[in-house]
């Protein structure tokens, strides 16, 4: 309801949501209509870097995500790629839907 009364402009938005008791911002982002969600974060090369992840994983389960970044640093550092982001992949790993 306070949407539609703030959709039609007669009142300032900041007084329609103090009357209503909801946040301004919520009101604002619903009358611009902007967008719900972005979805999941992908880049170029992570189909690369997974199999990478799978290959030292299948030798030996038991590194974890940090152990795993280790090597795979020092591989790329040898190879003069750029190095992968701790966080990058332990979300391959832990977390591989995303």
């Amino acid at each position: 309801m306070a949407a539609a009364v703030a959709a039609r402009g007669l009142f300032p938005v900041k007084d329609v949501v103090d009357v209503f008791g909801v946040a301004r911002s919520n009101r604002v982002e619903r009358i611009r209509g902007a967008p719900r969600s972005r979805g999941p974060y992908r880049r170029a090369d992570d189909e690369a870097v997974l199999i990478a992840i799978r290959a030292l994983t299948d030798v030996r389960p038991t590194n974890g995500y940090r152990r795993v970044t280790a090597i795979l640093n020092r591989r790329r550092r040898a190879t003069d790629e750029p190095a992968l982001n701790h966080k990058r992949v332990f979300r391959k790993t832990v977390c591989p839907r995303r």
